[in-house]
């Protein structure tokens, strides 16, 4: 790719997206790594809702009271047929003839905003694809028709795509400037110390506990008085039963949401981490296309990455390219157990795998390669629209 003499120019970033850079968790700290601090990055976002009230912005307050009742799935139909119009005119108008893009994330209502944006000021419209996202709004068949097609159209009208997984590019469809971007991690401190070996293999989990938490609460169960490995996990509002809440909580199997040097602490007293994908036919495709970012962020500590899904989800399709993960697509908890005893039991075979964690955190999941490729692929869609 020729950057010619601008490839050291800094780039104006416009992102227009329901998916804000935040240092919280998801799209929003993969947005925040990209961009917040970054050199040769100057950016600033719109997408929340403007403090000074319009018509079109009082109805949409007006819909997501909405959602928070029984008729949520109107107020979802109503975002949906509106596509993000609250919004534009709350856009600048003093933008750069060159040097800028416009970015946003496949997600919520903003995109539709984000697509009038740069194609009204013939700016190139970069677009992550993270999930799914018609899969994931409760709408009713004639809207989540219209949302198929708005999330199609993103994508064929960006001039430059981000996908998170192979699956995602694939099932979308042909494009001249597609690429694959894996989320970008932390980096972490290697001079801090790391555990002692451990009598028990300590397998630990981080992150979502709504989607997941049925399956962590099944693992739990399953491992419960184990004496050869202890599975904890950590992540905020399980949903669990109150009850088994506050026994895993008294056990210390459960921890609530932490970020930072708390969180990075607890992770580095690891001998495994555990990355489940659900096993549920209605979320095939989204276990397909969307990549377990928290895998990402594992890698890093060097430890085995265990993934507990279904065969064709993206965690376990990258690990099959080269035995670098302990893959268990038995939905039943008691195969995973038997799965984590036979590593607990083998050393020898915990080394290989925390080997090619560690490999994967210099290689696919490297922060600082990542972060080149988002560079270079944005510099790539600016030289190519100065042609």
């Amino acid at each position: 790719m020729n950057m010619g003499s601008h490839i050291n120019q800094t780039i104006r970033i416009i992102v227009v997206s329901a998916v804000r850079p935040e240092a919280t968790s998801a799209g929003q700290v993969v947005l925040f790594r990209h961009l917040v601090d970054q050199p040769g990055i100057k950016w600033e976002s719109y997408g929340s809702e403007p403090s000074r009230l319009t018509a079109s912005s009082a109805i949409r307050r007006v819909a997501g009271r909405m959602s928070q009742t029984r008729l949520n799935r109107f107020a979802q139909d109503f975002w949906v047929w509106r596509d993000g119009q609250w919004l534009d005119e709350w856009l600048p108008q003093d933008v750069p003839a060159v040097g800028a893009v416009v970015l946003t994330v496949a997600q919520g209502d903003a995109c539709g905003a984000a697509r009038r944006f740069a194609k009204r000021h013939h700016l190139p419209l970069v677009t992550f694809f993270h999930d799914w996202w018609p899969d994931m709004v409760s709408v009713h068949s004639p809207l989540r028709q219209l949302l198929e097609k708005q999330f199609r159209e993103l994508y064929d009208q960006s001039q430059l795509a981000l996908c998170v997984s192979e699956r995602m590019r694939a099932l979308l469809g042909p494009h001249p400037n597609a690429h694959v971007l894996y989320p970008i991690p932390a980096k972490i401190n290697p001079q801090l110390p790391s555990p002692t070996p451990a009598e028990c293999l300590r397998i630990l989990y981080f992150g979502n506990l709504g989607e997941y938490g049925p399956m962590l609460a099944d693992a739990l169960r399953a491992l419960n008085h184990h004496t050869k490995v202890r599975l904890e996990v950590r992540g905020g509002n399980p949903r669990w039963p109150q009850d088994f809440q506050q026994k895993m909580e008294q056990e210390r199997r459960w921890h609530g949401h932490a970020r930072g040097a708390e969180l990075e602490a607890w992770q580095r007293t690891a001998n495994a981490f555990l990355v489940p994908m659900v096993f549920e036919p209605a979320m095939r495709r989204r276990m397909e296309t969307s990549f377990p970012s928290k895998m990402v962020e594992m890698a890093q500590f060097g430890k085995p990455l265990v993934i507990w899904g279904p065969e064709y989800c993206s965690g376990v399709q990258w690990a099959r390219q080269g035995n670098r993960a302990l893959c268990v697509t038995d939905p039943n908890p008691a195969s995973l157990c038997q799965a984590l005893e036979k590593l607990a039991a083998s050393p020898a075979e915990q080394e290989r795998l925390a080997a090619t964690a560690e490999q994967a955190a210099q290689s696919d999941f490297n922060p600082d390669k990542i972060q080149s490729q988002f560079l270079q692929a944005l510099r790539g869609v600016l030289e190519t629209g100065r042609k």
